[in-house]
């Protein structure tokens, strides 16, 4: 019988196997470049290695690309083929069960498959990591936070990657609103692991939540040669800092981040596309000229017209290709995610329910129909989070409200979203210059209206 660092036990040939996928998780939990040679050092040594074919197929689910669904459905067939040779134990059984449900729609019911293996598991910082991910996909941001609390009696200092657990607890925290026992929650985590780049990001949530750009920067620089290490997240992490700077009111920096850092590679990643399409949005929002950086990102989001497999990257797919002008192209990506809105699933009822109607709104915005922007978001608005991602993230779509608003005169439902946006960002930058622009406007309207009557 072998187990793995944390005591659990692994169906696998030898402990060298199981070794060498622990390292798998350990550099799974730290977004490290080194996962995927990780993974496939655990399938050399093990090609038949339940856990390591499942892990597999996660990957390849969570990069939500219709090409890399067969890929997943090979790991998922050959897990199978090898529980029905060597067997399986229970957590096996119930990984291999939720990437079943997964790979066949139901990715609702493969989260709740994930969470209750926790309820037995604790220690399982693979299903802890899954787990995270797949609820964050699903912006199901209060079971992010409740999944870890639960876990968290179970661990301590002497456990491997700890740090990392706590790194996941810090960001359920922040996308819930306990910013102070994030930071703090966070900040120890990373004390334990500073190569935990997705806890050092959760404090930068917290800082660009709490409005203190100044040491948002400083403490992702602090940081940079660590998550510098990292796969594609690295870039992500760039783009924090922008926020930061746009914040700041450094525009010129913001841009150089973009090229030299951001989009430096032109991958075509749902997550990569999202940080440069967001970022070039808010600063059009501005009115800086990005030149003709939209073609590149317009170009490789009409590349995924036949993926549709999370709403979240659909809507910023949508926005640069309408930010590009290439409005015939958007009607046709328009087109082929209602077909995608049709039938069951998880993914299914997302965009019926939010993806459709936000891209609806993204295209009516763009197309100078403000008023229809604003009709077609509000009713949606305060469950945006249903598409996934954070709030920083879904951050662009909340401003492209607010503008739209203000455009089309709707001062009373601007004003609205403003002081609930203030709310939960304290003296925001952004939407305390968007409230005195519109005080502005309503000024000169009243001087107007005195002069007529006058």
């Amino acid at each position: 019988m072998l187990f793995d660092c944390r005591g659990h036990e692994v169906t696998a040939l030898n402990q060298n196997a199981v070794d060498h996928f622990d390292n798998t998780v350990s550099l799974f939990l730290a977004h490290s470049k080194k996962t995927p040679e990780a993974l496939v050092r655990s399938l050399d040594t093990d090609p038949q290695m339940i856990i390591a074919l499942v892990t597999k197929g996660f990957f390849y689910k969570m990069l939500a690309k219709v090409t890399m669904d067969p890929i997943a459905l090979e790991a998922l067939f050959k897990a199978k083929l090898s529980i029905r040779e060597r067997g399986a134990n229970h957590r096996e059984r119930e990984l291999l069960q939720a990437l079943d449900d997964w790979c066949y729609g139901d990715l609702d019911k493969a989260i709740s498959r994930l969470d209750s293996l926790l309820d037995v598991y604790p220690l399982d910082a693979l299903t802890v990591k899954l787990n995270h991910a797949c609820q964050f996909l699903r912006g199901q941001n209060h079971s992010m936070r409740a999944s870890t609390t639960k876990i968290l009696p179970a661990w301590n200092e002497s456990i491997r990657d700890y740090g990392f657990i706590l790194g996941c607890h810090s960001f359920g925290l922040e996308e819930t609103g306990s910013y102070s026992e994030s930071e703090k929650t966070g900040k120890y985590g990373v004390e334990l692991a500073p190569n935990d780049a997705w806890g050092t990001h959760a404090v930068g949530h917290v800082l660009e939540m709490s409005n203190r750009p100044s040491e948002g920067l400083k403490w992702l620089s602090q940081y940079q040669n660590e998550w510098e290490q990292c796969n594609n997240f690295s870039y992500h992490m760039h783009w924090h800092k922008a926020l930061f700077h746009l914040e700041l009111g450094q525009k010129d920096e913001v841009l150089n981040l973009y090229d030299q850092f951001i989009r430096k590679d032109h991958t075509d990643d749902f997550r990569d596309i999202s940080n440069g399409v967001s970022l070039l949005y808010r600063l059009e929002l501005e009115g800086v000229d990005v030149g003709n950086r939209w073609e590149e990102m317009a170009v490789l989001s009409a590349n995924h017209v036949n993926d549709h497999s999370l709403a979240f990257a659909d809507a910023h797919y949508l926005l640069a290709i309408l930010s590009s002008g290439n409005h015939n192209a958007a009607d046709a990506f328009i087109e082929t995610m209602q077909q995608k809105s049709l039938g069951e699933g998880t993914s299914q009822q997302i965009f019926r329910d939010f993806g459709m109607p936000l891209a609806q709104a993204i295209r009516a915005c763009k197309v100078g129909d403000d008023n229809t922007c604003v009709d077609l978001m509000l009713p949606f608005f305060d469950d945006l989070q249903q598409i996934g991602g954070s709030h920083a993230q879904r951050d662009v779509f909340h401003r492209l409200l607010i503008d739209a608003a203000i455009r089309s005169g709707r001062n009373s439902t601007a004003k609205k979203l403003l002081n609930s946006r203030l709310q939960a960002r304290p003296e925001n930058v952004w939407a305390l210059n968007r409230m005195k622009k519109i005080s502005t406007s309503e000024n000169i309207t009243s001087d107007e209206q005195t002069e007529i009557s006058a």
